[in-house]
């Protein structure tokens, strides 16, 4: 048995619903997270990919920075992906510089602009 603890993952649409106000998810019987991130300061999580594999985690984004890059599970491998399969309509190559014009604000100042941008994306 394996496991991790991502910098943030995140459940959308039907998943969302599954396990929403939970503190006992079990990722042997509950659904994997759509989505997990990883801001790699002080290492790389590329090692970490074969453990979210294993998890069944369709897709990571990986923060360096300035830089995001989007892995897409693809036979039990992750690829590197221009777009991604939760936002497919966003162009997120635009988020690192985003994050960084919103750094020195505060992790609620990113939250809102990028609550706002994907607001005027869509």
């Amino acid at each position: 048995m394996a496991g991790l603890e991502a910098d943030n993952c995140f459940y959308f649409q039907q998943k969302e619903a599954l396990v929403r106000g939970r503190f006992d998810l079990d990722l042997q019987s509950d659904p994997p997270p759509n989505l997990a991130l990883e801001i790699d300061v002080k290492s790389k999580s590329l090692n970490r990919f074969s453990i979210y594999s294993r998890l069944a985690v369709p897709e990571i984004w990986c923060y360096d920075f300035g830089e995001l890059k989007i892995y897409l599970l693809q036979n039990e491998e992750y690829v590197e992906s221009e777009k991604s399969l939760v936002f497919p309509s966003l162009e997120i190559r635009y988020l690192p510089k985003l994050i960084e014009q919103n750094r020195l604000n505060g992790r609620r100042a990113i939250r809102k602009a990028v609550r706002e941008w994907v607001r005027n994306e869509k």
